[in-house]
């Protein structure tokens, strides 16, 4: 059993999942996400993220079984990740090489765990009964091409499916581009918006380039805000935990995630994401999901993209509550930076905001201890404030603090 303290500084209120009876997963299930490139090559993962997605969920996941590189997991991190308020009380099981990952995996499997992980682990390395979702299970409630079977027809946007090689030249732009069949996609690496013939023949080129078979030509709808919608499914039902709504650099690229009062997810689309959830649920879906939901001028509500796996949000999404109540902060954006200095230089530089109340980490990765990082050590969580503005500038604030 894994915990962490230390006197280095005052350990803050602990941030506990908003009083809920929050429950991300069953009790026998074990976190596992070491996979390899081939599964996630419609991702755009390099051998960095291999290792770091297996840092992700700390403080989220109670006393769940963990399988984590050592990377995000010193003792260091993980005292500091205390001080600032995570409560880490996991069954940690920390490995250096994916063998001794999948080691440890199978380990658990024999104690009777069922593996959990944001995209598929290595092709017929484990049974299927080994996973908390079937692999196949997973690809089919992913793909873009079956949201039809889980979405009410009236909140899709309109869509068409077609061979990449048949794909039409008339097509109604301006429109999205999106990966067909069952790959792991994510990230927006498998979506292109096409606003030009040129770019949409573009588009297929690099599509045909990436061996993607099929497509979606799905209707560029004008959207006000869309949001990251997120639930925990469990054998019984479902339970809403939140929304971020989502930030783009362009249509496609998200930047990042907020949580801004004034612009929530609305109550009235509760339903609607209840209702995709469950019917995962009763295909044989557990854990947590992100689904991702768009309002539109005319105040519809579309689902643009099915997410059954945790996000980015997640621990944004658990955290705000209690975050804002401590600090007296109403509103969060999400922060990701690296940092080209040791970590105990990268956590002295994190002790004032974490202090203040503005910035809360959810992770630390220590370069040095991964070499697929190139030295860079990376540092993700969240600042408050009361207006975006502020929360935009604390962002840069903080950037500059690491870099310096």
């Amino acid at each position: 059993m894994m915990s962490a303290t230390s006197s280095a500084m005052p350990v803050l209120t602990p941030l506990t999942l908003t009083g809920q009876d929050v429950r991300l997963c069953p009790d026998n299930a074990a976190y596992m996400a070491r996979t390899d490139l081939q599964q996630t090559r419609m991702l755009g993962y390099m051998p960095f993220n291999l290792d770091a997605v297996t840092t992700l969920l700390l403080g989220l996941l109670g006393d769940r079984a963990t399988v984590r590189h050592i990377c995000g997991t010193t003792d260091e991190i993980l005292n500091f990740l205390t001080e600032a308020g995570l409560s880490i009380h996991e069954e940690m099981y920390r490995y250096e090489t994916g063998a001794e990952a999948e080691a440890i995996a199978d380990r658990l499997i024999s104690e009777g765990r069922k593996l959990f992980w944001p995209y598929p682990l290595r092709a017929d390395r484990f049974e299927d009964t080994a996973h908390l979702v079937p692999p196949a299970l997973w690809s089919r409630l992913n793909s873009k091409t079956a949201l039809p079977d889980l979405v009410p027809p009236e909140a899709l946007a309109p869509r068409q499916s077609y061979a990449t090689e048949a794909l039409p030249e008339d097509i109604v732009l301006p429109a999205y581009l999106k990966a067909g069949g069952e790959e792991a996609t994510g990230w927006g690496y498998a979506v292109r918006h096409c606003e030009t013939a040129e770019q949409l023949a573009e588009a297929r080129e690099a599509f045909l380039a990436q061996g993607i078979e099929s497509v979606i030509v799905e209707e560029a709808m004008a959207v006000t805000r869309c949001w990251c919608v997120n639930l925990a499914v469990g054998p019984e039902g479902m339970q809403y935990l939140g929304a971020a709504e989502q930030t783009f650099s362009a249509p496609a690229r998200q930047l990042g995630s907020v949580i801004d009062p004034e612009a929530s997810y609305p109550e009235t689309g509760h339903a609607l994401a209840l209702h995709v959830a469950e019917e995962a649920r009763k295909r044989g879906f557990l854990g947590v999901c992100g689904l991702d939901i768009g309002q539109t001028t005319d105040g519809r509500l579309i689902v643009f993209d099915p997410n059954f796996r945790f996000n980015s949000s997640t621990p944004q999404i658990l955290l705000h509550r209690m975050a804002a109540e401590r600090s007296g902060l109403r509103l969060s954006l999400s922060f990701s930076g690296k940092a080209h200095c040791s970590m105990p230089s990268l956590i002295a530089r994190l002790r004032g905001p974490v202090a203040d109340g503005w910035f809360v980490p959810t992770r630390l990765l220590d370069g040095a201890l991964l070499p697929a990082a190139e030295g860079a050590s990376l540092c993700t969580g969240f600042v408050l404030a009361d207006t975006r503005e502020t929360a935009e500038t604390r962002s840069h604030l903080l950037q500059s603090l690491i870099d310096a």
